[in-house]
This record gives C-alpha cells, structure tokens and sequence, in this order.
C-alpha cells in the first residue's frame, strides 16, 4: 500500500469514527449485527473458550463494534480488553464508550511489550495496513498463548471485485491468499496456523432479502471448493512460547 493510500485511509476512517458512520452498516445494512458480527463473536469464543479469564488486546477496533460484543457477553476467557485504532478519532471513541485502557496505536508497531497480553484479536484489519507481516510479528509478540483474526479471503471472487469499487479502495482495501496468510504467521513461537473460509455476504444493493442471503452463507462454507468463494477466513493461531505462566 502506498504512502498516498496510506494517507487516504486514515482521513476516511478519521471522518467515520468522529461521525459515528459505519461501514459494515452502510454496505450490508442490518446484515451486519444479525449475522456479519455475531459471526464473528462465534468463531471467537470457539477458539478460546477453553481459556481462563485472560489479558485480551483487540488491534485496530475502531468504533468498538466487536469490542462491545465481547464485553457485554462476558465469556468466561474474558479478563481484561484493551482495544486499540491507529485513528485518533477511532481511540477517542474507544476511551468515550468506556474503554479506558483504549489506545491509539499502529497495529504494525504497537507500545506494548513482549507477551503482554494473553490473546491478540482483530476483526477486518490485516487487509488495511501497508506491512501484514510485520502486523502478524507483532501480534505473535505480543500475546502470550493465541492470536485470532478475522479477514478478508484473497480467494474470493466476488471479494476480489469488491475491492475495486471506490468504497473500498477510501478504506485501502487489499486481501490476501490463505498461503500468504500462512507465510506471514510463518514465525519463531507459532505451534499451528488454521485457515478457514466462512461467511458469503454480498452488499445488500445486490442481496434485499436477508434470509435467502444468511441461508446461501451457511450452506457454501460446507461445500467443497466452493467454500473458498466465501468472503472472509477465520485465522486461529497457537502459540508455543518457553516460559512461565502468567498468574
């Protein structure tokens, strides 16, 4: 991603966090908190539910729509949350919502030190940052036990033309492959990478009808093959770090 989309970005997403505009609700409408978000709130507790209360950090958490999720359903893995923006206006919110551990930080290079939290989480963000290597380095890092993300599925058509309309190229839209996903986690302290493809949203100009939209979903991420047509991945990381436990 170059400086100048770089740049772009970031005065897109600025102007959104201080106008309280989302992008999930803008192009997927209601979609977005029946199915988009409690979606991912899924795969997420199924990757840690087996945790105790942990230390969570959420990277680039914008208006704090997942972190809300997660705080007001009280898993038993969740201790603490410290969501973070590289936006100032998005850790701004953050802070106005509650979040007073929120902090503004680039998720390619945050303040945090080493094995600081337990478990690195982010929703949607790898797609958006100029270095998805150096963001994946540092969310090993900077968990102790497990890194999770939701992201944009390279394989994906559909996805993959999504990315040239003007709406996504303002928010600095770029997917990646599986096998580039892989590679990035490709690190010393990582046990096992799991990829798999979920969820098949087309914008709702093209989908009115929710239901049909929710049941397409749900049957093409178990179909052979065509399950990586699918728009997004879920990326669960194992962490396999010497040293103590944290008490």
């Amino acid at each position: 991603m170059s400086e100048k989309t770089q740049a772009r970005m970031r005065a897109t997403y600025g102007a959104r966090y201080a106008s309280g505009w989302s992008f999930r609700d803008h192009w997927f409408g209601d979609l977005a908190s029946r199915y988009i978000l409690p979606n991912y709130y899924r795969w997420t507790d199924a990757f840690l539910r087996d945790l105790g209360p942990s230390a969570i950090v959420e990277l680039g958490a914008g208006d704090g729509e997942m972190t809300d999720i997660i705080r007001d359903r009280g898993p038993r893995w969740l201790g603490s949350i410290t969501p973070t923006d590289l936006v100032p206006a998005g850790a701004a919110r953050l802070r106005a919502k509650g979040y007073g551990a929120a902090r503004q930080a680039d998720a390619c290079a945050t303040p945090f030190g080493d094995d600081e939290f337990d478990v690195a989480v982010t929703y949607d963000v790898m797609h958006h940052v100029t270095d998805p290597a150096a963001m994946a380095r540092e969310m090993v890092r900077i968990a102790r036990t497990r890194v999770f993300l939701v992201e944009a599925n390279g394989a994906s058509l559909m996805r993959r033309l999504l990315e040239l309309t003007n709406m996504y190229r303002q928010a600095g839209e770029n997917s990646y492959l599986p096998r580039q996903y892989r590679r990035f986690f490709a690190l010393p302290g990582v046990a096992r990478v799991e990829i798999d493809p979920f969820q098949f949203v087309p914008p709702r100009a093209l989908s009115p009808f929710a239901p049909l939209t929710i049941a397409i979903s749900e049957a093409l991420q178990h179909v052979p093959l065509l399950r990586w047509q699918c728009s997004g991945v879920r990326i669960r990381v194992t962490l396999d770090k010497p040293g103590p436990a944290r008490r």
